[in-house]
């Protein structure tokens, strides 16, 4: 019989009862219920069939890294939520300022859209490819470009695109589908009630978990028009 099997059947007496709270961890000590639970296994064993001794051992170092395993868990979600809140703190203070994320839906409002292509080889031509709620589809061209990063910026008006929301893509002479990002403004940062990443609001595009968003521009003077 082991302790475990003790503490399950409910054979320790009255006197070796242990009070177990709901989420399964011991409201006294790991040694103290280790030696209430073996007292009761040794009073309930049988004397024909007695316990070896060297389980007795085994159990306690089993239940003794149980409890470490728990403190470490305890400490190391603490330290979560720790990171968290200065995570969130940080970005705080991003606030008003630009950042760059992966996305492919633009809200389009009438202002200056920016934004960040990365180019793996020289191409041809490198282009935009806006479609609309209606299927209708609009390229904004770039032109020939060397590999590297393109920073683009282009008013909706002058290519005839009404505000709204609009898929966008790259288009390139090679066919390749190289990373595109847009550049938004951090209007709020939201700590999720129930814990995870922080989620910012980018103004014209929508909520993001901190992780999606891959570059922090700051506060630069907007040439929004």
């Amino acid at each position: 019989m082991t302790v475990a099997n003790t503490l399950l059947n409910g054979r320790s007496g009255a006197n070796a009862t242990t009070q177990v709270s709901a989420n399964g961890q011991s409201q006294a000590g790991v040694p103290d219920m280790f030696m209430t639970l073996l007292m009761a296994q040794i009073k309930n064993q049988s004397p024909l069939d007695p316990a070896d001794p060297s389980q007795f051992v085994n159990q306690l170092v089993q239940m003794n890294q149980m409890q470490s395993s728990l403190e470490m868990l305890a400490e190391l979600k603490g330290n979560a939520l720790m990171l968290r809140e200065l995570q969130g703190l940080a970005l705080g203070g991003q606030v008003g300022g630009t950042a760059l994320v992966a996305t492919d839906v633009a809200r389009l409002d009438g202002s200056t859209v920016e934004g960040r292509v990365t180019l793996s080889g020289e191409e041809g031509r490198v282009a935009l490819r806006l479609t609309g709620a209606d299927g209708q589809v609009t390229l904004v061209e770039l032109g020939a470009q060397p590999a590297g990063e393109l920073a683009f910026r282009f008013k909706p008006s002058e290519h005839g695109l009404a505000p709204g929301v609009y898929q966008i893509a790259v288009e390139t002479a090679s066919k390749s589908v190289p990373p595109l990002e847009l550049a938004a403004t951090i209007q709020g940062v939201r700590l999720p009630v129930q814990g995870g990443e922080p989620v910012l609001t980018l103004s014209g595009l929508g909520d993001f978990p901190a992780s999606s968003v891959s570059r922090l521009l700051g506060h630069t003077p907007s040439s929004r028009a």
